[in-house]
């Protein structure tokens, strides 16, 4: 059981399930939103208020470097302003340095307890951590105040899915998309989780739905190549995975896929 529970881990973080919320709303703006300061000094001089739109500006356009170095300056002037440090923490975790964003969001919830976006940053960091059971603390501290929040019922979903929980992942991912059917984020969860607990069928005729549709990236392929993988399907794996892997990356999914198998339909 162990060692299923653990390769069942390794491929909902390997195959990166999108992450709802990520970049969708920044931190600062709207009524207590991350924004809010707490003890410390907090109030930006000018200087600081223009390095906090860079920083904003820089991490929207992918550039994490220079975000991660202009959200510090902004610390480093007022080390209270909240909105810096969940920008940091986001800009970290962003560019793989889950373990320092986890530090950062820390001190945000800490001083602001009732922030979403802070409880939503770093429940996603700790997944990124393999953290899912105190991620899910953050995810239902939203749900908490708002039941309704599909972000947080997305991300739980894939706390759930990274802590084996499939069935509850997928009640999650389905309640996302009632609400919203065109949620390709909890489409293409729904089919890995489906795929990891062995459903194939239905998880294949997702995600084949949605590249039909014309969602067709990297991610949803490689999504579907595991689905292909994991329903037996050997070839139709090869052949999807080959639309974005070499020979040597192909032959390494296919060996993946074939341990995960007969674990992923107990």
């Amino acid at each position: 059981m162990t060692r299923s529970f653990s390769h069942l881990s390794r491929a909902v973080a390997a195959l990166a399930l999108l992450m709802l919320g990520a970049c969708a709303s920044m931190p600062g703006f709207g009524p207590g939103g991350a924004d809010t300061v707490a003890s410390g000094r907090s109030t930006l001089d000018d200087k600081a208020r223009v390095q906090l739109r860079l920083a904003r500006a820089a991490q929207e356009s992918g550039d994490g470097g220079s975000a991660i170095r202009l959200y510090r300056a902004v610390l480093d002037q007022a080390p209270g302003h909240i909105g810096a440090r969940v920008g940091l923490g986001e800009a970290l975790d962003e560019a793989g340095a889950s373990r320092d964003a986890v530090s950062e969001l820390r001190r945000a919830v800490a001083a602001t307890p009732d922030n979403a976006e802070a409880q939503m940053a770093l429940g996603r960091a700790l997944v990124h951590t393999h953290a899912p059971e105190e991620a899910l603390q953050r995810f239902d501290a939203v749900l908490k105040r708002d039941d309704g929040d599909l972000r947080a019922l997305s991300n739980r979903g894939v706390a759930l899915d990274m802590a084996g929980r499939h069935t509850e992942a997928q009640a999650d991912y389905r309640r996302v998309l009632a609400a919203d059917p065109n949620n390709v984020a909890a489409s293409v969860n729904l089919g890995l989780s489906l795929a990891l607990m062995g459903n194939g069928r239905e998880a294949v005729a997702i995600l084949e739905g949605l590249v039909r549709n014309g969602v067709d990236s990297p991610r949803v392929r490689q999504n579907l190549a595991l689905a292909y993988g994991l329903k037996g399907d050997a070839e139709a794996a090869a052949r999807t995975a080959h639309l974005d892997l070499d020979d040597a990356g192909v032959r390494a999914n296919l060996a993946f896929y074939d341990t995960v198998r007969p674990m992923a339909a107990r």
